[in-house]
């Protein structure tokens, strides 16, 4: 049994709740703990309220029981039991609060006729204590109050009451729980001291990745914006010739709506900065431990807003959603019937064009399609890897202690989003016994 005993101050009125309060007392009693409250003072006489104060001070918790009357006031204007309730918050003792159900049917002799200072108080607690509780029965309370101040007392502990003939016990044990603390560091000390210099030979793989580099035009991708209809009156006079009423028709109902446009702009977005920011992916993996690493796999997952693919892959652009304004194209027509007319008043225009379409050939020069070659690796290689997605696998056959690979050949990195993105590395080879999980964070 813990020698410290509590002192526990039960606040309430007094004949309405008197069985209650006897409940309480025979419960914290029970508990070995020590019931205190106004029973022991004259509490409608104000010349007490020092000898209530001086108790709540030396209290090591402070118990509320509400009803439905407010009770005895002092000079002040307020209650004894608020007055009580308000000290014990000044005083920072902590506070227990159990609130009568305004539903529970009561006689009249245990409630007010008014209720306004009773619901204010009732307010200003459930307002302070947000750990309040109702109660609707005696037995429902005595319950609530005994498991409350049971945690209470194991949560935060007060300073209590302990016997006179308990206390040199007490403070010799206390020395002795610290001598054998200060004794069980030094041997922890020690220990952890000898583990170092006598430390297992095992690998100690690390892993590094180089950031991508960006410019300040990386968030400079313009969004392309949703058109305006066409209105044939806002036509200029010298293209209506080239538009017919149902190419403006066709066109108003086929644009898109906002949601698809902005799809559209983000794979658009995506493409600039495939196109703008991808760079060659260089992966450092290390040894710094003291023995060589066997059978070595290293899985690297990059986050959303980095995309990592295979050298040489092509990405399609996205198909735009915006149909062709048959203003362009009327653009275009008028521009075809200036041209024609001047090829008419000078037929050597004509001519003129063609030996212009082939001085490149006439120079020898071809235009020749860009052959892709894949990354071919070696069948008797000691390493290779593979790219699922945005996971990264590079499995190596081992790598002694000092020594360091670095991958640089195979895989483009490109930023998607600027912040700080975490790269997950995990690590596991013959001689760990689990995984090791480290974090890589790149910032763009």
């Amino acid at each position: 049994m813990n020698s410290t005993k509590y002192q526990v101050f039960i606040s309430s009125t007094y004949s309405d709740l008197e069985d209650e309060r006897d409940s309480i007392i025979k419960a914290i009693l029970e508990m070995y703990h020590i019931p205190i409250g106004m029973e022991m003072f004259s509490a409608e006489d104000e010349d007490q309220w020092e000898i209530i104060r001086r108790t709540i001070e030396v209290s090591d918790y402070y118990i509320l029981v509400l009803g439905l009357r407010y009770g005895s006031k002092t000079s002040e204007g307020i209650s004894f039991t608020q007055k009580e309730y308000e000290y014990a918050l000044e005083k920072k003792i902590p506070v227990l609060a159990f609130v009568m159900d305004e539903m529970v049917s009561l006689s009249k002799d245990k409630r007010d006729n008014e209720l306004t200072e009773i619901n204010a108080f009732r307010e200003l607690v459930l307002k302070n204590s947000k750990m309040a509780q109702f109660w609707s029965s005696k037995e429902e309370l005595i319950k609530n109050v005994s498991i409350s101040l049971m945690k209470q007392i194991m949560q935060k502990p007060g300073i209590g009451w302990v016997r006179g003939d308990k206390l040199g016990a007490e403070e010799a044990l206390s020395k002795e729980l610290t001598s054998i603390s200060k004794e069980n560091r030094q041997l922890r000390e020690k220990v952890s001291d000898l583990e170092s210099r006598v430390s297992p030979k095992i690998p100690a793989i690390e892993v590094s990745i180089d950031p991508p580099l960006v410019d300040d035009n990386f968030g400079g991708f313009v969004k392309l914006e949703m058109p305006d209809k066409i209105n044939e009156s806002d036509i200029e006079s010298h293209l209506q010739e080239f538009i017919t009423s149902e190419e403006i028709e066709n066109f108003n109902s086929g644009l898109p709506n906002q949601l698809e446009l902005d799809k559209y702009n983000s794979e658009l977005e995506r493409q600039y900065k495939i196109e703008n920011y991808s760079s060659p992916l260089e992966i450092h993996v290390s040894n710094g431990g003291t023995t060589k690493a066997n059978n070595l796999f290293v899985d690297i997952t990059f986050p959303e807003g980095v995309l990592i693919y295979s050298k040489g892959k092509e990405f399609n652009k996205p198909n735009t959603p915006l149909p062709f304004s048959p203003i362009k194209r009327a653009k275009s027509k008028y521009k075809e019937k200036q041209e024609e007319a001047l090829r008419k008043l000078d037929p050597l225009s004509s001519l003129h064009d063609v030996m212009g379409m082939n001085r490149f050939s006439d120079l020898g020069i071809m235009a020749r399609p860009e052959i892709h070659m894949p990354n071919i690796q070696s069948l008797n290689q000691t390493w290779w890897t593979k790219l699922d997605g945005n996971r990264l696998t590079i499995k190596l056959d081992s790598l002694l202690h000092t020594r360091r690979r670095v991958f640089s050949d195979e895989y483009m990195i490109v930023p998607l989003s600027t912040g700080n993105h975490q790269i997950e590395v995990q690590i596991i080879c013959e001689e760990y016994q689990g995984i090791d999980t480290q974090q890589i964070e790149i910032a763009v």
